[in-house]
């Protein structure tokens, strides 16, 4: 299934004519209700599933909200079913709405607070991808009783201020004042959704910056084999071969992290845990060495917008902070092995 999806994605992708609308090819594919209910407009396929369009997008250097949108947003709100599933998932999945998932706390986290008429919320969330454009908000909070989340209006926040990010993508950092929020917004899901779903972002950026090594170490091989210095191919060099291998051997294992992250979705949370944020830290130095490595050995050309190269990069760059840090993940790591140590 997932190497049909993407064959027919790279297809309809190697047709795309400059200025067209990368989110109407994705609604054109029906990919973007992959993993909803069939009651809610999709195809009730896994989550995981999805993670073959971000193969296929990463490395064509493709910002679109694919993530955010359908697998994190939409999939929460899949999870917590009710009305507004079955107003907003359809409209999803034909392309006509989207929807922008706001996790990542301010300096003062986002609260919400019970009252008689609904809830009040206060606090500021950070780089919310697609925020500005989204017809739906998707906002975790902290309550009394542990974290929850809410499906609000755009309209609903104090202030939003948008910027780009250097990977390409619009993102924007929201306030709340206060706000009062009905009742009804707050989606029936727990700690325990939230945190799957965060974990499920780990694993889909894990497979993402997989598959942008893999083009990485293609291009640089040929650009190596193209390039010529003392009128011989510096392909030909031994200290190339031995850099080309080892961007080779980190894409691998780039690869086996991701895939371990993603079979271990299927694991208790505690096991999870520890398997997704040990692919988290073998990702970030992976990317990272790949990543320079395929900018040096490009020189000069690697910082331009002529070639793919940059652009990567600074996927590869976000990407390793992006759903905590290496550093973040390392110490989670470390906490979940030492617990289930005794």
């Amino acid at each position: 299934m997932d190497s049909e999806l993407k064959q027919a994605l790279n297809a309809r992708f190697d047709r795309m004519k400059p200025g067209e609308d990368g989110w109407a090819i994705l609604a054109d594919a029906g990919v973007l209700g992959l993993p909803f209910a069939e009651d809610h407009g999709g195809l009730g396929l896994p989550h995981s599933t999805g993670f073959a369009v971000l193969e296929v997008m990463g490395p064509r250097a493709l910002a679109q909200p694919y993530l955010e949108s359908v697998l994190l947003a939409g999939g929460l709100l899949d999870r917590a079913g009710g009305a507004l599933a079955e107003h907003w998932l359809p409209q999803v999945a034909e392309g006509s709405a989207r929807l922008a998932l706001a996790w990542l706390d301010g300096t003062e986290p986002v609260r919400a607070s019970e009252d008689a008429d609904g809830w009040r919320l206060r606090g500021a969330k950070l780089l919310a991808i697609d925020a500005e454009r989204a017809d739906l908000l998707v906002v975790t909070a902290e309550t009394a009783n542990g974290p929850a989340a809410f499906a609000l209006s755009p309209s609903a926040v104090s202030s939003l201020r948008g910027y780009p990010t250097i990977d390409g993508r619009q993102a924007a950092d929201l306030w709340f004042d206060g706000v009062p929020v009905d009742r009804a917004a707050r989606l029936d899901l727990g700690a325990a959704d939230i945190a799957a779903t965060l974990d499920l972002a780990v694993a889909a950026i894990a497979a993402e910056a997989a598959a942008i090594m893999a083009r990485l170490v293609t291009d640089t091989r040929d650009y190596c084999r193209q390039r010529e210095q003392f009128d011989q191919p510096i392909a030909s060099f031994q200290v190339i071969q031995h850099r080309l291998v080892d961007m080779h051997i980190e894409a691998r294992r780039a690869e086996a992290a991701a895939a371990m992250a993603h079979d271990a979705l299927d694991l208790p949370p505690p096991e999870r845990a520890r398997a997704i944020s040990a692919a988290k830290v073998t990702i970030a130095d992976a990317g990272r060495f790949v990543g320079q490595q395929a900018v040096q050995l490009h020189g000069g050309m690697g910082m331009t917008e002529e070639l793919p190269i940059s652009a990567l990069f600074k996927r590869l760059t976000v990407i390793e902070s992006e759903f905590g840090s290496r550093d973040d993940h390392l110490v989670r790591y470390m906490a979940t092995a030492a617990e289930a140590a005794g």
